[in-house]
């Protein structure tokens, strides 16, 4: 008797994603989180209610912060007292448990299905299979993390914001990294440290414990009135379009600390205490930023913080019975002036990112970076200085272009360098984002629009093609998509040049591509200058989820990129290739065609 897809996928064998009973599932489920996501995380009722509808168990006491995505959702299992924050991807093609007492931090994502490796087994129907995710009881995910299929992390465990977890973690140990690997065992010293930020004085409220960088309880009623203010206000912003820019820095002044002239914060944006946040003259912050500013984040001025970059200032204490009686310390951020943050960065609490830095896409910042420094990784370390070498070489090429009578579009297409504060350049961003805003508040009632919106955004866009929204792009007329190419929800497409992803390719969510940079001349990076070059991804291929793609990286056919990888280079066809920066592992053989299974000894 043939089995069903639904019975292949419970066996962890291959089914075909599009399957009627289970694309039936993932509508149903589809409606309910795409509901979710325009409630908000405030109306904890209304949330609560629909997603005990979603999942198929959350625990007493649980909640998961809207929005919150996921495919299927009786496949997961949540247990008691567990908080999974913003903005987490939940991919259920197996099941996914996690214990009690977990706490979860913003835009984490649990990937349980595999796509095969060799590009024929995903061609003419797309293929996967997919292994269980399991987390043990009283264990703390950062922010960021991805955590890839066939995965157990023990009981008590602490993982770093920003790893990417590939394999089993042991119990009561902390680990971080890409990949993520033990750093050590928890021990005595980790106690201590809730000691040592203890005060123990009466007179003192939670209040000033968190603006003094003590242990403070996150449940007191000031502390929560400040972030249901903050929350209420993001939730009001997020609604304005980003071409309102006046309006929404005029509305941005009345709940955060200081915004000053010409600074700009783009949405979707989530932050938790407005009275937290400085922003200095001319600063840009894009769209998709994540701020857990329990920590005050002073930013400087002609900062410039690329998409999907994330800030995150508490710190819990690394024993689960000292976290789980909701204690935490606030370690404050700053971004001094003339800095460039590529974008797909997180940056956790403590750190200082000096004068004229310079950090590129997907870091994860854990310590202070010095002023004029160029720094990349996950840890992220020093590269190298910015020097005056850089600036004349900058100097050089734009004297190339005096001669050139070309308008700042015409430059921007040819990859020279341009001024993004073009008044034509500016309208058809504008004119762009109306579109791709009304696209990712698709519901589930106007889905049959879907590909005619996606038509109008994109130059191309394949037969049998698939953006599943939300989904931004710069200017869309530069992304053409292939033929039954599938690209997952919230990526964001910089396509100040050509991107051109081929046919039957698959995009992962929450995915960047940037085809733009920007020069080391601080001053000039601060008045627009900027010059992009294309973006090329070959038929078949297969990029994981959270991939950044930078400029001029050319993907070769049927190559896979592993999730969280960051491209700088390009990856020839035939290929897998991981991590950041991405290096080619392996090619792809005929033994991937006969056994397209990846079991916890191959991971």
């Amino acid at each position: 008797m043939t089995k069903t897809a639904k019975e292949l996928q419970k066996e962890g064998l291959l089914y075909d994603v599009f399957d009627k009973e289970l694309a039936a599932i993932k509508d149903r489920t589809y409606g309910l989180v795409n509901e979710l996501s325009h409630i908000s995380a405030l109306d904890k009722e209304s949330a609560l209610h629909l997603v005990h509808k979603i999942v198929g168990n959350l625990g007493e006491e649980s909640y998961v912060v809207p929005p919150f995505r996921c495919d299927y959702g009786p496949n997961i299992t949540i247990g008691a007292h567990c908080f999974i924050n913003y903005n987490c991807c939940f991919l259920d093609s197996a099941e996914i448990t996690i214990g009690d007492y977990v706490y979860m931090g913003p835009n984490c994502n649990i990937f349980t299905p595999c796509h095969p490796i060799h590009h024929e087994l995903r061609r003419d129907k797309i293929t996967e299979y997919a292994l269980p995710v399991t987390i043990g009881s009283h264990t703390w995910i950062a922010g960021d993390v991805i955590i890839n299929p066939g995965v157990t992390i023990g009981e008590g465990a602490v993982i770093g914001a920003g790893s990417v977890v590939t394999r089993d973690i042991p119990a009561n140990c902390l680990a971080a990294g890409n990949p993520c690997k033990v750093i050590r065992q928890l021990n005595e010293n980790d106690r201590k440290i809730v000691e040592k930020l203890t005060l123990n004085d009466d007179t003192k409220d939670n209040v000033y414990k968190q603006e003094h960088g003590y242990m403070y309880f996150v449940m007191d009623k000031a502390l929560r009135s400040q972030v249901e203010n903050t929350v209420h206000y993001v939730n009001i912003l997020n609604k304005l379009s980003n071409s309102e820019v006046q309006r929404r820095r005029d509305f941005l002044r009345t709940f955060t600390q200081r915004l000053d002239e010409g600074a700009v914060i783009n949405s979707p944006f989530y932050m938790e205490f407005g009275n937290h946040l400085e922003v200095g003259i001319n600063s840009i912050i894009d769209s998709d930023c994540i701020m857990l500013n329990s920590g005050r984040i002073k930013i400087g001025d002609n900062v410039l913080i690329g998409p999907k970059t994330s800030f995150y200032t508490p710190v819990h204490p690394f024993w689960h019975d000292q976290r789980e009686s909701w204690i935490e310390h606030a370690e404050p951020i700053t971004i001094e002036d003339n800095v460039w943050i590529c974008g797909g960065v997180t940056i956790t609490g403590g750190v200082t990112i000096g004068k004229n830095a310079i950090v590129c896409s997907g870091s994860v910042i854990t310590r202070d970076v010095p002023a004029d420094t160029i720094v990349a990784g996950n840890p992220a370390k020093p590269l190298r200085s910015v020097t005056g070498q850089d600036i004349k070489q900058y100097q050089a090429e734009l004297a190339k272009q005096y001669d050139l009578n070309l308008t700042e579009k015409e430059k921007m297409e040819r990859g020279l360098w341009y001024n993004s504060f073009d008044g034509e350049l500016i309208k058809l961003r504008q004119k762009n984002a109306s579109k791709t805003e009304a696209y990712s508040r698709i519901s589930a009632n106007t889905l049959c629009y879907k590909d005619k919106m996606a038509n109008a955004i994109v130059h191309e866009f394949g037969e049998n093609a698939n953006i599943i929204p939300p989904f931004a792009c710069t200017y869309g007329s530069n992304v053409s998509v292939g033929k039954a190419t599938v690209i997952n929800h919230s990526g964001i497409f910089a396509d100040t040049n050509k991107i051109n992803i081929g046919a039957h390719a698959l995009i992962g969510p929450k995915s960047f591509l940037n085809c733009t940079t920007r020069p080391y001349d601080e001053k000039a990076r601060g008045d627009g200058t900027e010059k992009s070059a294309p973006i090329t991804i070959g038929d078949g291929a297969w990029l994981g989820g959270k991939v950044t793609v930078l400029p001029g990286v050319t993907i070769g056919r049927h190559s896979v990129i592993g999730s969280g990888s960051v491209v700088t280079h390009d990856i020839p066809d035939d290929v897998v290739a991981v991590g950041n920066p991405c290096k080619v592992i392996r090619p792809i053989t005929e033994e991937d065609k006969i056994n397209p299974y990846r079991t916890k000894k191959q991971q």
